[in-house]
C-alpha cells in the first residue's frame, strides 16, 4: 500500500525484546505501558502513559492467542488495559486475528464488551468467535478470518528415519494442572495420564519413533514450560527430545518433518496442520473446536467432551490408522486458510484506507 511505516511494539516491563530486525525492514522501537497492577493502585499512569504517542493506528493480538476469561479474569484486565489506553489517547485499535470468548463469567462478559466497544474493528480466526461479537452485538465491526500463524514462513528440517516419525506436543501447563494444578481448565480426562499412557504405548513399537516438541519457553513461569515436562518424559520413555527453539519460524521447520504430529498448544497444531502435516490436535477449550470447525478438519480429541483416558488413547489410535483420511483434510483445510488469509489482506486494507484516511 507504500504506506512509510514505523513500529513501535507496546510490551510491559517484563517482556523480553527481541531483536525485530530480523523480521523487518522497517525502523521500530520498543515502549513500555505499566502493568495492570500499577493501574489498579493508580489508575492515573493510564493518563500519562505515552506508549501510543503519535500512533496513527494500533493493533492488539492479545498475546497471539485469545481474548477470553478462561485464564482468568486478571488476565483479561490485563489484556483489555492497551485498548484503553488507545480510547483515551484517541489512537484506533483493530484486534487483529484472534479467539474472541468464551466469557465464563458475567463480570468478564462485562469487562469484554466494554472494551470491544472501544476497538474500531475486530478481526477474528473461527466461527464461533463472530458468534460470539454477534451476541456482544459487535458483528458489524467484526470480520471472519484466520489466525496469522498460517502464513508463519518455515523451513522444512532434514530429520531422516526409516521409522513414522511422530511428533508430540505436550503441554507443561496442562500436564502440571493448571495454574492452580487442580485440573483448571476442567478437563473430563486427566490429562498427564494420557500423556503418560499414549507414550509408553508408542513408545513400545519398534516401528515408530516419538519426538517430544515443546512448544512454549518459559525461564521465569516453570508451571508454563513445555520443555522441562518434555525433557522428563524423554527420560522416562527414551523418546527423542527436540531443543528449546529460538523462534516459532524453527518450531514450525521441526514440526514439517514430521509424519503425524499432536498437540495441545494450539500454535503448535497450526504450525503443523500449515506445514502439511496431518495433526491430532488434543482440545482444552472451544478455541480449537472454533479454528478446527472453521478448516472442516474433524479429527480432535476433545478434553472438554466427555470421555475417559482409555477413549482419548483410542480415539488417538483411530485417528492414526486413518491417516490418509487426515491428510486429505489437511489439503481441504489449505483451500480455506489461504483463502482466509487473503481475505484478510483485503479487509486489513480497507480498514487501513478508512482510518487512515488514504
Amino acid at each position: 500500500m507504500n504506506i512509510d511505516v514505523e513500529y513501535v511494539i507496546a510490551t510491559t516491563d517484563n517482556l523480553e525484546k527481541v531483536d525485530m530486525s530480523l523480521y523487518t525492514k522497517h525502523s521500530y522501537e520498543y515502549r513500555l505501558y505499566p502493568r495492570c497492577k500499577q493501574t489498579l493502585k493508580n489508575p492515573f499512569k493510564l493518563l500519562f502513559t505515552k506508549v501510543f504517542k503519535d500512533c496513527d493506528i494500533a493493533f492488539n493480538l492479545c498475546g497471539g492467542d485469545g481474548y477470553t476469561d478462561i485464564y482468568g479474569f486478571g488476565r483479561l484486565m490485563a489484556e483489555s488495559q492497551l485498548a484503553w489506553i488507545a480510547k483515551l489517547k484517541h489512537v484506533p485499535m483493530v484486534y487483529s486475528p484472534q479467539t474472541i470468548g468464551p466469557f465464563q463469567s458475567r463480570k468478564g462478559k462485562l469487562l469484554a464488551k466494554s472494551t470491544l466497544k472501544k476497538v474500531s474493528h475486530i478481526f477474528v480466526r473461527d466461527h464461533q468467535s463472530f458468534e460470539c461479537c454477534e451476541k456482544l452485538k459487535l458483528d458489524f465491526k467484526t470480520s471472519e478470518v484466520i489466525d496469522v500463524a498460517f502464513a508463519l514462513p518455515y523451513e522444512k528440517q532434514n530429520i531422516i528415519s526409516d521409522k513414522m516419525k511422530i511428533g508430540i506436543n505436550v503441554s507443561g501447563l496442562l500436564y502440571n494442572g493448571g495454574y492452580n494444578r487442580n485440573n483448571y481448565f476442567g478437563l473430563k480426562f486427566d490429562y498427564k495420564e494420557f500423556v503418560n499412557k499414549l507414550l509408553a504405548e508408542l513408545c513400545s513399537d519398534g516401528n515408530i519413533e516419538v519426538h517430544l516438541i515443546p512448544h512454549v519457553n518459559s525461564y521465569t513461569r516453570q508451571i508454563e514450560d513445555d520443555y522441562e515436562v518434555c525433557e522428563n518424559l524423554s527420560k522416562k520413555f527414551g523418546c527423542i527430545l527436540a531443543p528449546r527453539f529460538e523462534s516459532p519460524i524453527d518450531a514450525k521447520g521441526y514440526i514439517a518433518a514430521m509424519d503425524l504430529f499432536s498437540g495441545a498448544r494450539m500454535h503448535s497444531t497450526i504450525g503443523a496442520v500449515s506445514s502439511g502435516v496431518p495433526v491430532i490436535p488434543v482440545a482444552y477449550s472451544r478455541k480449537f473446536n472454533g479454528l478446527y470447525g472453521s478448516l472442516q478438519y474433524q479429527w480432535l480429541i476433545d478434553a472438554k467432551s466427555d470421555m475417559t483416558v482409555e477413549d482419548a488413547i483410542k480415539t488417538f489410535f483411530d485417528y492414526k490408522n486413518r491417516i490418509s483420511e487426515l491428510c486429505q483434510s489437511v489439503t481441504v483445510a489449505k483451500e480455506i486458510y489461504l483463502k482466509k488469509l487473503n481475505d484478510y489482506k483485503k479487509e486489513l486494507a480497507l480498514v487501513l484506507k478508512n482510518t487512515l484516511s488514504l
